[in-house]
C-alpha cells in the first residue's frame, strides 16, 4: 500500500458521494422539456421481522408432533387410516398431474396385477398388450427371487454415496452385463431412467471425442430430459427446444411418414445411407461426436431398419471417428427376440449402448450406459461428469441383477423369438379382414400396425394431433372388451409382456379383430 495514495475504501466513498451529488443535481435540472432523461427510483420498505411463521399449514414446529390434536398428529392420523378408492382418486385429481398429458386426465385406476393382466378399482380385468410403457417384460407377477433380492438389499445396504462408495451388488451386476453384452461392451454405469442414460451417453461421447455435434433421426424418441429431448426427432422435442437444442442435428429415417426413399428394401437402405453420408459431410465429420439411434424405432412406429442399414452406419462412424450410440431402452433385453435390437445386425457392435425398462422389468427405476473397452478405459483416467444422487442405487441394482437371471433362466428372449411368427400371422389376419389396416410389422414381441382413413393409404391421423374420433371410439371399445394397449396418431402398438403364451397372444389379437369394424365403417370410402 502506497501511503501517498488514499485508502481504497475512502476513495470509493468519495466517488460515490460525488455520484450522489451529480444525481441530485441532474434531478434538479431535469424539470423542463427535453432535458436529460432521468431514471425513476422505486421505493422499497424493509418489512418488519416476523417472530412466528405465518404460513398455513406449517409442520416445522416438530416439537408439537406428539401433542394431542397438533398439526403433525392430525396429518399422521389422516394418512394412517384406510382410504377408499374414491378418496385416492379424488386426492390425485386435486393434487396430481399425469405425465405427458393434460391436467386432470383420469386414466385407469389400477388396483392389482398378475401375469399379463391387471384389474381396475371397479374389478374390471384387462390384458396388458403394451407391457404398460413397453417395460414390464416379466409381466405383473414378480418372481420371488427378485423380491428376495430387493428385500435383502434394503436390509443390508439400502443406499450409499455412488461417487465415493461402492457396494457388492454393483460389481455383480456389471459382471453379469459384461457376460451378456456382445463384443467388448464391458463397462457400465447405472442412472435411473432411459432419458438419463441418453443424457450421460451424449455427454460422454462429447468428452471422449472432443467434438460437439450429435446426429439423430427425425422419427425418434430418446427421453424427456433436456439433452435427450433435444436429440429426439418427434413432436415431443418442441416442448424442450431452446438453447439446449444447439449442436443436435437431425437426419432422415429410412421410413419417413409422407414420402418414400425407394421401392425395395435394398434401395431404401442405399438411399438412406447416402443421405446420411452427405449430411455428415455438411456438418463436418470432425465436428460430429456421435450418431444416436434407436436400433429399432420404438414409439414412432416400431420400425425395424432395412437389412444392411446398421452395418452401413457402423461403417460411416468408423470412417469418420464418430461414436455409434444405440438406444436400447425399448428394444433391449429380449423385446425383439434378441437380447438387443442391434443384434439383428450380427456384425455390429455399438460404441455405447443405453438401456432401461427391460433390464429389471421396471420393478424399480434402473437404467444403464454400457460402453466398449477403449471408452471405459478412457473414463477410468478421465472424469465422465455423469452422476446423480440415485445413480447406481443399491436396491435398484439388486432388482436388475435378480431380474436378468430370471429373464435368462425362464427363456423370455427365446419366447419372444418363438412368438414373433405368431404375431406376424395374427397381423396378416387383420390385414386380410380389415381394409382400415394399412400395414403391420413386428420383430419378436415388438409390434405395431397403422390405420388408414381410405383405401389410397392416407393415415387416419398425425402423431402430433389430437386422436381422430374414430380412433378414440376404437380405443374405448378395446378398453371395454378388456384390452389395454398404446395408440399414437394412426399407430396401434402390440407389445405384450415377454411371458405371454401363444393362446393369450391370439386372444389379444381376437379382441382387436372384433373392434376394428369400427374403423372399417368410418373409412371415407367404406
Amino acid at each position: 500500500h502506497n501511503q501517498n495514495q488514499p485508502d481504497i475504501s475512502t476513495m470509493w466513498a468519495q466517488r460515490l458521494t460525488g455520484v450522489g451529488r451529480l444525481v441530485h443535481g441532474c434531478r434538479a435540472m431535469s424539470r423542463r422539456a427535453n432535458a436529460l432523461y432521468q431514471p425513476g427510483i422505486a421505493p422499497f420498505t424493509m418489512p418488519a421481522a416476523q417472530t412466528t411463521c405465518s404460513r398455513t399449514p406449517c409442520v416445522c414446529e416438530s416439537a408439537k408432533a406428539t401433542e394431542d390434536g397438533g398439526l403433525i398428529a392430525q396429518i399422521l392420523a389422516e394418512h394412517g387410516r384406510d382410504w377408499s378408492h374414491h378418496e385416492e382418486q379424488a386426492a390425485h385429481q386435486a393434487h396430481g398431474l399425469m405425465s405427458w398429458t393434460q391436467a386432470g386426465a383420469p386414466g385407469i385406476h389400477v388396483a392389482r396385477a398378475e401375469g399379463v393382466h391387471f384389474w381396475d378399482t371397479d374389478g374390471k380385468k384387462y390384458m396388458d398388450f403394451n407391457s404398460m410403457a413397453m417395460c414390464s417384460h416379466h409381466g405383473h407377477t414378480i418372481d420371488p427371487s427378485i423380491i428376495e433380492a430387493i428385500t435383502n438389499q434394503l436390509q443390508s445396504v439400502p443406499y450409499c454415496y455412488p461417487g465415493m462408495m461402492n457396494v457388492g451388488i454393483r460389481g455383480r451386476l456389471e459382471k453379469l452385463l459384461a457376460d451378456i453384452c456382445p463384443g467388448d461392451i464391458n463397462t457400465f454405469m447405472f442412472p435411473s431412467s432411459g432419458a438419463e442414460a441418453n443424457e450421460g451417453a451424449i455427454r460422454m461421447a462429447r468428452r471422449f471425442t472432443g467434438r460437439s455435434k450429435i446426429m439423430s433421426r427425425h422419427r425418434s424418441y430418446h427421453g424427456g430430459t433436456t439433452a435427450a429431448l433435444a436429440a429426439t426427432g418427434d413432436y415431443r422435442r418442441w416442448a424442450g427446444e431452446g438453447l439446449a437444442s444447439g449442436d443436435f442435428v437431425k437426419f432422415w429415417d429410412p421410413y419417413p411418414y409422407s414420402f418414400s426413399l425407394g421401392e425395395s428394401e435394398e434401395e431404401v437402405c442405399a438411399v438412406s445411407l447416402a443421405a446420411l453420408s452427405e449430411a455428415i459431410g455438411y456438418e463436418g465429420p470432425h465436428n460430429v461426436a456421435a450418431i444416436l439411434i434407436e436400433s429399432i424405432t420404438g414409439t414412432n412406429g416400431v420400425l425395424p431398419p432395412p437389412r444392411g442399414y446398421l452395418e452401413g452406419i457402423r461403417e460411416l462412424c468408423d470412417q469418420h471417428g464418430i461414436l455409434l450410440i444405440c438406444d436400447e431402452v425399448m428394444a433391449g433385453f429380449g423385446r425383439s427376440g434378441k437380447i438387443f435390437g442391434f443384434c439383428h445386425a450380427p456384425t455390429v457392435v455399438p460404441d455405447i449402448i443405453t438401456f432401461a425398462k427391460g433390464v429389471n422389468g421396471a420393478v424399480l427405476p434402473l437404467a444403464g450406459i454400457g460402453m466398449r473397452q477403449h471408452i471405459g478405459d478412457h473414463f477410468r483416467e478421465h472424469t465422465s461428469m455423469v452422476g446423480s444422487t440415485y445413480h447406481s442405487h443399491p436396491v435398484s441394482m439388486a432388482s436388475g441383477y435378480a431380474a436378468l437371471q430370471v429373464l435368462l433362466r425362464d427363456g423370455m428372449v427365446a419366447n419372444a423369438a418363438a412368438l414373433g411368427p405368431v404375431m406376424e400371422d395374427c397381423m396378416n389376419g387383420l390385414l386380410d379382414r380389415h381394409p382400415s389396416v394399412k400395414q403391420a410389422r413386428n420383430r419378436g414381441l415388438f409390434g405395431a400396425f397403422d390405420i388408414q382413413r381410405n383405401r389410397t393409404g392416407t393415415f387416419i391421423g398425425a402423431v402430433d394431433a389430437p386422436m381422430d374420433p374414430a380412433m378414440v371410439e376404437f380405443k374405448n371399445a378395446l378398453f371395454k372388451s378388456g384390452l389395454f394397449t398404446m395408440m399414437r396418431g394412426h399407430t396401434v402398438f402390440t407389445n405384450p409382456p415377454l411371458v405371454i403364451t401363444e393362446e393369450q397372444l391370439r386372444e389379444g389379437f381376437a379382441l382387436i379383430d372384433e373392434a376394428l369394424h369400427i374403423l372399417d365403417a368410418r373409412m371415407d370410402d367404406a
